[in-house]
């Protein structure tokens, strides 16, 4: 092969690695966006309650899905003090899962009306604790230890798929009245020779 075909064969080469870097570029945020879940058409108002939040951007739509994961010691609030995503827009009967993620010391999930509770703030990296929301609502909660730093949610279960805030009574209270059918379970996945708490 002659010389000036390899140099042609290197160039060509060199292109479809630098194209491929440039599309793999442009899809990421694609792909990041789809896991995160888009932007819910109208923001529901949560009265202020994730005002100090700095890792609340916006709603993320994850409507239509059976389950959700949140992570609890996610990047947010000076450190590993942050519910990612912050807020999720959820149909009702979808499940929630919060992930610890190991960082940013202990943490708990704690609704601030008392809906749900993962009980005594704990670090162990792959705890996790789920709540099936089935009443149409906002639910705010909170990492106790860490609620005064910025480390809050919230859920919004819209009563349809339109996405807009219901003017239901307990559409932006987080009521649970009827919630008792609400099935939640905390899970703790300790590694070996840890005992469950």
């Amino acid at each position: 092969m002659s010389t000036h075909r390899r140099g042609v064969l290197k160039a060509l080469a060199l292109v479809a690695v630098l194209v491929t870097a440039i599309l793999a570029g442009c899809t990421s945020g694609t792909a990041d966006e789809g896991a995160a879940g888009l932007q819910l058409p109208n923001e529901p108002d949560y009265k202020g309650y994730l005002d100090n939040t700095d890792n609340y951007d916006y709603t993320h739509d994850m409507r239509g899905q059976e389950a959700v994961t949140i992570e609890v010691g996610s990047k947010g609030n000076m450190g590993d003090y942050g519910f990612g995503p912050a807020a999720v827009a959820v149909s009702p009967g979808t499940t929630v899962t919060w992930v610890w993620t190991g960082s940013g010391g202990t943490h708990n999930v704690v609704a601030d009306e008392g809906t749900f509770n993962s009980g005594p703030p704990v670090a162990e990296k792959g705890t996790t604790f789920e709540y099936t929301f089935d009443k149409p609502g906002v639910y705010r909660y909170a990492c106790e230890p860490h609620e005064a730093m910025g480390m809050k949610g919230a859920i919004f279960v819209t009563p349809d798929q339109s996405g807009g805030p219901s003017s239901g009574a307990g559409a932006e209270s987080g009521d649970s009245s009827g919630s008792e059918s609400i099935e939640y379970s905390v899970n703790r996945h300790l590694e070996l020779g840890h005992r469950l708490g």
